[in-house]
């Protein structure tokens, strides 16, 4: 399977910084990069008052690495999927899983 990790990532996490008025500014800074392999799991469509979405989910394997954490990004080219889940078997596995949705 490692060898199926054919695809440079970024994986990114959120940082606020006191913009001197009380409030925060948002940002994602780089905190690792890896090879993955992404598969799409599902997909769906959002309805709003304005628009209508579609929401696409995927499985991104990579090596295991103890700075991921849901909430998190990767980044992939231009795709941005953000983390929801991340599935680790334990040190006797070389690969976590990422339970991602893409962001539009």
């Amino acid at each position: 399977m490692i060898g199926a990790l054919n695809q440079r990532a970024s994986i990114r996490a959120k940082t606020l910084t006191p913009d001197g008025g009380g409030g925060y500014t948002e940002s994602w800074d780089e905190i690792a990069q890896a090879w993955v392999s992404i598969e799409p799991t599902g997909g769906g469509d959002v309805f709003g008052p304005d628009a209508v979405e579609s929401r696409v989910r995927h499985r991104v394997m990579l090596r295991r690495n103890a700075l991921v954490a849901a909430g998190q990004r990767v980044i992939v080219g231009s795709r941005t999927l953000r983390i929801h889940a991340v599935l680790d078997a334990g040190a006797h596995e070389a690969l976590t899983t990422l339970l991602c949705e893409e962001l539009p």
